[in-house]
């Protein structure tokens, strides 16, 4: 599944996370192994001709990924956006954002290249402004062109895939409007939402993500698994405490804990509630 060509100590956990893991890796079809590693070379490729010359004519295309919400968010996006640049042969790059979590926390997914958008893109300014009702959205373009009759070819587009999208912007799920897209040579995207499933539902993708997936139940694992790999200083502090607290449990149990920011509340209290009903619903059992 992985590529080679790292420098195992510049990432640690890509080398040492398969000794935490039950998972057997030959689960990777053929296909897909074979498809990361065309891809690679694109990726290598396409990054240095868009170093040269920004928006570049050449064969290469692109689809930037708009840095929002949550971090488990942001890994669930970033595996739905990889998909579908693996599925249309185009180029995924990061936007940082205003804050650098991403790089912080995990290591350079593909060799001797990167996936990070340059500072300096001519671009970004925009990102802010990228909503539901931008004027370069892919539905409000098909909002004012109804009968399907879009514009000549654009240099870009914007997909906005997050909760608040509209029913136009969910037509990006269609084939024939995948068709108008695969001639621009940059798509940006913006999404809090696991849009994986979604693309099963396109019939011209089928056949390929047949032969990628095989198990359908495992897309995010094996996505998951080649993309994000902690830095060392955030390796060392999940191996340190998988090593104190979780590596002689029988049973191990994740709670997704959520706070809003209109919400106040003392953290003590939601840590007491958790424990409570935890133990009361038998998920916890009481320790004396």
């Amino acid at each position: 599944l992985y590529p080679s060509g790292f420098n195992e100590e510049s990432c640690i956990s890509r080398y040492e996370s398969l000794l935490y893991h039950s998972w057997k890796l030959d689960k990777a079809s053929p296909y897909l192994i074979s498809k990361l590693r065309s891809y690679e070379a694109r990726h290598k490729r396409c990054v240095e001709l868009y170093n040269t010359t920004v928006l570049s004519l050449s064969d290469c295309k692109y689809i930037v990924w708009i840095s929002s919400a949550g971090l488990g968010n942001k890994m669930m996006t970033i595996s739905s956006t990889f998909l579908y640049a693996l599925l249309t042969d185009r180029v995924m790059l990061v936007d940082r954002g205003n804050v650098n979590d991403i790089s912080e926390l995990f290591c350079e997914p593909f060799p001797g290249t990167s996936w990070y958008l340059r500072l300096d893109f001519p671009l970004i300014r925009k990102f802010g402004y990228f909503k539901e009702d931008s004027p370069d959205s892919f539905g409000n373009l098909l909002k004012q062109h109804p009968n399907s009759d879009l514009p000549f070819r654009r240099n870009y587009v914007y997909l906005h895939m997050n909760h608040d999208f509209t029913d136009n912007d969910q037509l990006f799920f269609c084939d024939q409007h995948q068709a108008y897209l695969r001639n621009t040579p940059w798509l940006f995207i913006k999404s809090n939402a696991y849009f994986i499933p979604s693309l099963f539902s396109i019939s011209s993708f089928e056949q390929e993500l047949n032969q990628l997936f095989p198990d359908k139940e495992i897309v995010f694992h094996l996505l998951g698994r080649y993309l994000f790999h902690p830095t060392n200083e955030v390796w060392a502090l999940v191996s340190r405490y998988y090593d104190a607290y979780l590596s002689k449990a029988d049973v191990r149990v994740g709670i997704h804990i959520r706070i809003t920011r209109r919400q106040r509340v003392v953290k003590s209290q939601v840590l007491d509630q958790i424990l409570s009903c935890s133990i009361n619903e038998g998920i916890f059992f009481q320790l004396h």
